[in-house]
């Protein structure tokens, strides 16, 4: 067989491309650090690359999420907290404020500290997170919630939304609360009624908070007539209660020794002091008071306070209700905290194990991936060595001819 010129150049030449793709090859995988650069390099091995990445992908973004949401729950536990701390603060004012020996002018010194206090609460109600997101606003998280109205109430303007986002393919979480359920809608009295004194009380008496003796007969009895149930002394010691529709329920005769205690209907109320004949008092169904506004009534309950006996038993019971009403926004504020608390623990937990399965994740990654650099080098040096090789024998044998060879050149 003839080996043509002609096709020992083109042999030649087909040898030296391959050499100098082959290391051209392992140049681009020493340049990139992997050793999977297309899907040519290693076909199989490119399909599970890729679902590796994305894989590792997806676990990134839950943990990203986490990171977030745990950063959001972590300033709201610490407005929580600090709300907490505002709370008890005032609670405090109130007991100091319950004494009979404070002169008016004390009432309206802890009126002034009280008003400080509920600005600062108002304050951390509008708390903003690192990118000027209110935290209590629900979706509306580029809006003030809190905002005092032209007639000196405080609005909550944000919604009652609550975002969360994804963990895991099967876990999310909520990233705050809105303010509706933490500052707002708290429980009025003791959550099931509320007690008040009338203003034009004369006499000395003063109403507790009350309790609930029996659910079943309170329930019936306030389906059938909801009240207000009014309490009226028909002298010093003796009492009627009324429903709603004026119809007697109880009546009997007061006792201070005792307590006072007056039970109708499955509650029980205590009275103190000395109520005067006309004296009356009312038990409702409980409702739901802003946080502010139950501070706002404080305030004016304080100033408006007079030296007279009478005055005096009525701004005891108001004081006796803002203890409860506080305790309410205390343990509204307690069962917030709570729920914060668990959804940060949670966020931890399912981190922690993302983490774990991401780093599994990037070995098996490097493994399949990663160029081994102590094998191409040597591998490129093998290649290029061989590159030399092929060059030069080309470059020798181009130079033959039939002449050089008869003249022995």
């Amino acid at each position: 067989m003839r080996i043509s010129t002609a096709m020992l150049n083109a042999n030649a030449l087909a040898g030296i491309e391959q050499d100098t793709s082959a290391i051209s090859k392992t140049q681009n995988e020493l340049a990139t650090g992997k050793s999977i650069n297309s899907p040519a390099d290693n076909p199989v091995g490119a399909v599970q690359l890729l679902q590796l990445n994305n894989s590792s992908a997806q676990y990134q973004q839950y943990i990203a999420n986490g990171q977030s949401a745990s950063t959001n729950l972590n300033l709201e536990q610490t407005a929580l907290s600090s709300t907490t701390t505002t709370l008890q603060s005032i609670r405090d004012l109130v007991v100091q404020a319950n004494n009979t020996t404070n002169s008016t002018a004390n009432l309206q010194q802890i009126a002034t500290q009280v008003s400080a206090l509920e600005s600062q609460l108002l304050g951390t109600a509008n708390s903003q997170n690192g990118q000027g997101e209110y935290l209590f606003s629900g979706y509306s998280a580029g809006t003030q919630p809190f905002v005092r109205g032209a007639s000196g109430v405080v609005n909550y303007v944000g919604d009652s939304g609550t975002s969360s986002v994804p963990l895991n393919a099967s876990t999310s979480v909520q990233t705050g609360d809105p303010g509706s359920s933490v500052f707002m809608n708290v429980p009025t009295g003791n959550g099931t009624f509320t007690t008040t004194v009338s203003a034009a009380n004369t006499g000395t008496g003063v109403i507790d908070a009350g309790s609930v003796t029996n659910v079943a007969a309170w329930k019936s009895a306030a389906a059938a007539s909801p009240g207000p149930y009014t309490i009226s002394f028909t002298d010093a010691t003796d009492y009627t209660v009324t429903n709603g529709a004026g119809t007697t329920v109880s009546s009997g005769t007061y006792n201070s020794a005792n307590g006072g205690e007056i039970s109708f209907n499955g509650v029980q109320v205590g009275i103190s002091g000395t109520p005067a004949a006309g004296d009356s008092f009312t038990v409702a169904q409980s409702g739901r008071q802003s946080v502010f506004a139950t501070l706002d009534n404080l305030v004016v309950s304080l100033n408006s306070a007079n030296n007279s006996a009478a005055a005096r038993a009525q701004l005891a019971s108001s004081l006796n209700g803002s203890l409860q009403q506080i305790d309410q926004a205390l343990n509204q504020v307690s069962t917030a905290t709570t729920n914060v608390g668990s959804r940060i623990s949670l966020i931890s937990s399912v981190n922690s194990a993302l983490i774990t399965q991401s780093t599994t994740l990037k070995t098996q990654i490097s493994n399949l991936g990663d160029l081994d650099y102590a094998a191409a080098s040597s591998q490129y040096s093998q290649q290029y060595v061989a590159l030399q090789a092929a060059e030069q024998s080309y470059a020798d044998i181009g130079q033959l001819s039939l002449f050089k060879y008869i003249s022995g050149a």
